[in-house]
């Protein structure tokens, strides 16, 4: 293995010699790196014609010789031995496949290692970094190209004649609660939905009816709940379903005939529904993401991932970092994710405690923590509020989920009933008479208009 290795890269570098700087060259040069050559002599040389290339305009023998002390003799002979330089892009694409394959070996061999010695509650953490280097290498940059308009006008025909055969909704999912899709107009498959509230507003509880409405129409969800265990979150999809109330569900003595044939209905309807759970808290934004990928490669393709919830990924935050920036970098690893696997992401977010000192306590974008790059990368912003997190004794039965971000609808305000802990629909017309005939400062939050399409 070694032997053809070495005549890779000894034929590779022998083809830059003999075609000199081409367009293939260039960009050959513009993802290659001399680390990942085996033989270090060659990958030095490399790494100076590299140099020459860029400081110079040129890959000339002579000129690599004089300036950076190469052997002319040697540099003759391997141009000599590879006078066609076309397979430059196929050496180039081997020599780098070699590389993912020892480092990923020596990943594999520093982990045994490891493991060999790790205690118990550290497998877990080992073997998971493992998996995170080795999906790095796998993000190959040969594979990133531009691609032609033209040549996009050929599957562009096949998408659109993709489109007229199926019904517009179904290539989007919905929340479930028809006020609120009516307003959203459906989640496409590369965006990250934000749901944002102060505690007690019903974040979680939004995040499942949605998953719940996935799951009935057929769809699988990827759940990482970072807070809440998984039992807590079947109490709630169980009791949504069964309609039994999550107290009883805690304390079974009080189930009575009714409620347990309710709870073996609802047992019964979600039992082969897929959705899975993900209950394990600090988890990275690259481990969110390995797992997903991983999940959806055995199970098939993911309707939707939920993540609850922001504040509580790790963001892995630098020496010289501050958290917006660390957060600005987690949103950025999902949004690719999201744009590469074309999977959205339902990601909760905390408000500021601000919130709660206004005398208005409806929130806007700015009342996100580090409101700057969630509010730049989410595609959609929904905003819970619900006046009876905040007064126990109103007589307002409704709470909203007010649209402060749509890249691709309408803003507004769509009501909602808080019945037995579950989100249900009611008559909009009703709730906003309701909402509105309440004093000045209680009527809804008139969102930022961001416009039809705006980022």
């Amino acid at each position: 293995m070694q032997n053809i290795t070495y005549d890779l890269e000894y034929s590779l570098v022998g083809a830059l010699l003999s075609g000199g700087l081409s367009p293939q060259s260039r960009e050959v040069m513009s993802w290659l790196e001399p680390e990942m050559f085996e033989t270090f002599q060659l990958g030095a040389l490399y790494g100076n014609i590299r140099k020459q290339a860029r400081k110079d305009d040129l890959i000339d023998i002579l000129m690599l010789s004089q300036d950076y002390g190469e052997n002319l003799a040697n540099l003759a002979e391997m141009a000599n031995q590879t006078p066609y330089s076309g397979n430059l892009s196929g050496y180039a694409k081997k020599v780098h496949r070699a590389w993912i394959n020892r480092s990923a070996q020596q990943t594999m061999l520093k982990m045994a290692g490891e493991l060999a010695n790790a205690r118990d509650e550290q497998v877990n953490e080992i073997t998971q970094r493992a998996l995170n280097q080795i999906q790095k290498l796998l993000v190959s940059k040969t594979e990133i190209k531009p691609v032609a308009m033209g040549e996009l006008m050929d599957s562009y025909v096949d998408v659109l004649e993709k489109r007229s055969k199926s019904d517009f909704k179904e290539r989007l999912l919905f929340t479930g609660i028809e006020a609120v899709d009516n307003v959203l107009g459906g989640i496409n498959s590369t965006d990250i939905v934000v749901v944002a509230g102060r505690p007690g507003t019903g974040k979680t509880e939004f995040s499942l009816t949605l998953t719940r409405n996935i799951a009935k129409n057929k769809g699988s969800v990827l759940f990482f709940s970072l807070e809440m265990g998984n039992f807590q979150l079947v109490d709630r999809l169980l009791s949504a379903t069964g309609q039994v109330g999550v107290k009883k569900l805690r304390n079974p003595q009080e189930l009575d005939e009714l409620d347990y044939n309710r709870l073996t209905y609802a047992i019964t309807e979600v039992r082969h529904q897929q959705v899975y759970f993900v209950d394990r808290g600090g988890l990275s934004a690259d481990e969110i993401c390995a797992i997903s990928e991983s999940h959806s490669s055995e199970v098939g393709k993911l309707s939707a991932i939920v993540i609850d919830y922001l504040g509580l990924i790790d963001h892995k935050q630098e020496r010289g970092m501050n958290l917006s920036q660390a957060i600005s970098n987690t949103m950025n690893k999902l949004k690719t994710f999201t744009k590469n696997f074309k999977i959205p992401i339902i990601l909760l977010c905390q408000l500021n405690r601000d919130v709660d000192g206004r005398a208005v306590k409806r929130p806007a974008n700015s009342d996100l923590r580090d409101s700057g790059a969630i509010e730049q990368d989410a595609s959609q912003i929904i905003m819970l509020y619900r006046e009876g997190a905040y007064k126990a004794d109103t007589d307002n039965p409704y709470s909203e989920a007010i649209i402060t971000k749509n890249r691709f609808g309408e803003l507004g305000t769509a009501y909602m009933r808080f019945e037995k802990g579950h989100f249900v629909d009611c008559d909009q017309a009703q709730a906003h008479q309701f909402i509105n005939e309440k004093p000045q400062q209680m009527k809804p939050y008139a969102p930022k208009s961001y416009g039809k399409g705006a980022r």
